[in-house]
């Protein structure tokens, strides 16, 4: 016992963000492609990121879950992510939705994915969206950072995000904190932008009172900007041409450190892909495209035709025309570039749109990190 005791207050407090302010947070679903391109990443800039996963559910919600599902997703994040740390969110999942085991008992998804990710020694920060989320779902939330001693992470929508009975944000935060039995020394802020509209402006000296308030609540152990500029659907650049996406979360992020905030939130994204997954099967058939992160927009070549009738082939053109700009970033700056880049030659048969939402968020992934320590040196 004395010995555990001694081991505890040893042991440095668990901190998901190493690089404070210069640190980089992606918001990832479990789809193969990022989970590919996180088993790739490297060493140093695992030192410099973390993700942030959002396990996605099925997309009707009545559908059967089992315990074989949870195994595998938290089996595929584990494989993905080791033992590094990352926040944990659910996506087209409710918290409370049955999970039927061999025996015919029922338990409330969000507990039994805390618990198989406890069994692989997942690292996990657990993820609430304040005011998007019921009683029964807060409640498995604050059980976990209990049991696990890392903490929580409160997601808030700092553009839609109402207050109750017309209190502050800052009394709003305070009282959630309360209810979730935590402590704002050991809470991440996640402060989300989700998707910015191309006909939506959004300025730093707009966004900064609401940040002050929630700066105010008390020493978050991390406050982190989230957003994407990212569209849904790719029909603002042209078949057949290569375009680019400004990003615009990027700007709005660099501005805030030039209004006299007291604390300037790390930077996250959702990395190459929008907010909302992809309805597999649904709105006919994508167009093949290849996205290529660059210092102020997401570069996007993009193929004529349905990728499933006009053939993969059409890729090796696509990267071809990657390869040849400037800001390509060469073969062997990250796994991603290596797949371009080798199609591009010919040396590597190109495949499915999992490929290449693999490469596109693993190039993403090194170039932001290495953006931000140029931008904000820890």
């Amino acid at each position: 016992m004395t010995d555990t005791q001694l081991r505890l207050r040893i042991d440095p407090p668990f901190q998901p963000l190493a690089q404070g302010s210069a640190h980089y947070v992606a918001a990832l679903q479990t789809k193969p492609g990022e989970l590919d391109a996180l088993h790739q990443t490297a060493a140093d800039t695992w030192s410099k990121f973390t993700p942030l996963i959002q396990i996605v559910g099925p997309k009707s919600p009545g559908e059967q879950i089992n315990a074989d599902n949870i195994t595998a997703w938290t089996g595929k994040i584990r494989d993905a992510v080791g033992t590094h740390p990352l926040f944990l969110d659910i996506l087209r999942l409710r918290a409370s939705h049955p999970v039927v085991t061999g025996a015919e008992v029922q338990f409330p998804v969000l507990a039994r994915i805390y618990a198989s990710a406890r069994k692989r020694s997942l690292n996990f920060v657990p993820v609430l969206r304040v005011g998007e989320t019921d009683t029964a779902h807060a409640d498995m939330v604050a059980d976990a950072a209990e049991i696990d001693g890392r903490g929580l992470a409160l997601r808030l929508s700092i553009r839609s995000t109402a207050s109750p009975t017309r209190m502050s944000l800052t009394d709003y935060l305070s009282k959630v904190l309360v209810q979730l039995r935590a402590d704002v020394n050991t809470t991440d802020l996640l402060l989300d932008l989700a998707f910015i509209e191309p006909d939506t402006e959004i300025e730093a000296e707009d966004l900064g009172p609401e940040i002050s308030k929630a700066l105010d609540v008390g020493d978050w152990r991390n406050v982190v900007l989230l957003g994407t500029s990212m569209p849904s659907m790719l029909s603002c650049v042209p078949e057949g041409t290569v375009g680019e996406i400004d990003r615009r979360e990027w700007k709005v992020w660099d501005e805030l450190s030039k209004i006299g905030l007291k604390r300037v939130p790390a930077f996250g994204d959702y990395a190459i892909q929008h907010p909302t997954p992809p309805q597999d099967g649904g709105g006919g058939s994508p167009r093949a495209n290849v996205r290529y992160t660059t210092a102020r927009s997401t570069v996007v070549a993009r193929g004529r035709g349905p990728w499933t009738q006009e053939g993969v082939e059409q890729y090796v053109g696509l990267c071809q025309q990657l390869v040849a700009r400037h800001e390509f970033s060469g073969a062997d700056y990250s796994w991603g570039d290596g797949v371009i880049d080798g199609c591009a030659r010919g040396d590597l048969e190109p495949s499915s749109q999992r490929m290449w939402r693999g490469a596109g968020t693993s190039h993403h992934i090194r170039f932001v990190t290495d953006q931000l320590a140029l931008s904000r040196p820890a």
